[in-house]
């Protein structure tokens, strides 16, 4: 099938590029003017510039596609970007759903995240959770990805096939907007002085681009898959981390008002720094809690395969040490 991606040339992005290309799909990856485009361009069938929030854009990018996988979307929690970031995730799907039925695509494979489910406090929430316990906290990306993700279901059985397909936490090649890779960096010269509180379901991100592909033909419409992979705590994860660079990890598990103490610090100095903190309140206190879901469902019907944690971050150190990066 012809596939339009979007936000092909951010981490996730590039990682589905490559498995519609090894599913034999032809690919026109769609990213931001600048962006990094040579871990796709040898992928792609064509390499198109455009913003999601630019409906012309979107309708050139989706012009004769049969399916769109709409992956690009803003992660950021600086409250300077939260305008921007409302557009790109609400806004972004809204046009490209819009694009879809203007053009005639059959099929739209949505990213959304785990965060639009919010958690459960004790246990496993899975695609039914419905008890939104990050509202109010200053979580923007996730009140902006729910939001995202409601509009562009509203559009499934009217004319269109819309799954969305929710990740969690993402490891693995072509991170070369070191989402992770500063972590490694970080701890390997001895920079974290503490572990944070909680913990987060992580995923290897060939797994997840995986499970968007497989969603092209075999997600129901009108459904959600959470991609979670293995509930671990940061702790866990950053002694796997250490492990595999033969590094000594930090040796103290931050207190979540200590966290949240310093994610008010951050956002203080960011003010007078003008760079993006490196934690906010409202992050902070989403990372102080310990959120675990079910990928039981995407495992069944989409393939989505669980990994192991020392398999993911070994894959990640790698294609780090062989970009330089490490």
């Amino acid at each position: 099938m012809r596939c339009l991606v979007t936000g092909a040339t951010g981490f996730l992005g590039t990682n589905v590029v490559h498995q519609c290309v090894a599913a034999g799909h032809r690919v026109k990856a769609m990213g931001l003017p600048g962006s990094e485009t040579r871990f796709i361009e040898d992928m792609a069938d064509e390499v198109v510039e455009g913003d999601v929030t630019v409906i012309d854009d979107v309708r050139a990018a989706t012009r004769g596609m049969d399916v769109v996988i709409h992956v690009a979307g803003d992660t950021s929690f600086w409250k300077k970007r939260f305008k921007r970031q409302r557009e790109i995730n609400v806004e972004g799907p809204r046009n490209v759903a819009e694009a879809c039925l203007e053009n005639g695509v059959k099929r739209l494979v949505h990213t959304a995240t785990v965060d639009v489910l919010g958690y459960n406090p004790d246990g496993l929430a899975d695609e039914t959770w419905a008890n939104f316990n990050y509202a109010g906290i200053g979580y923007n990306y996730a009140e902006t990805k729910r939001e995202g993700e409601r509009v562009v279901l509203s559009y499934n059985g009217k004319g269109l096939e819309v799954v969305s397909v929710l990740p969690g936490s993402m490891l693995g090649q072509y991170d070369h907007t070191l989402q992770f890779g500063r972590l490694f960096m970080d701890i390997r010269d001895k920079k974290v002085p503490a572990i944070l509180p909680g913990g987060a379901p992580w995923a290897h991100v060939r797994e997840v681009a995986r499970a968007h592909v497989a969603a092209l033909t075999r997600g129901v419409p009108g459904e959600r898959y959470i991609c979670g992979g293995l509930n671990e705590t940061y702790k866990t994860l950053f002694h796997a981390i250490a492990s595999s660079i033969n590094a000594d990890p930090p040796g103290y598990v931050m207190k979540p008002w200590m966290t949240i103490g310093y994610g008010y610090l951050m956002e203080f100095l960011a003010n007078f720094t003008r760079k993006q903190p490196e934690l906010n309140p409202g992050q902070a206190r989403y990372m102080s809690v310990f959120p675990r879901y079910d990928s039981n469902k995407a495992e069944k019907e989409l393939g989505f395969r669980v990994v192991s944690l020392k398999e993911m971050v070994n894959d990640a150190r790698d294609w780090y040490r062989e970009q330089g990066y490490l």
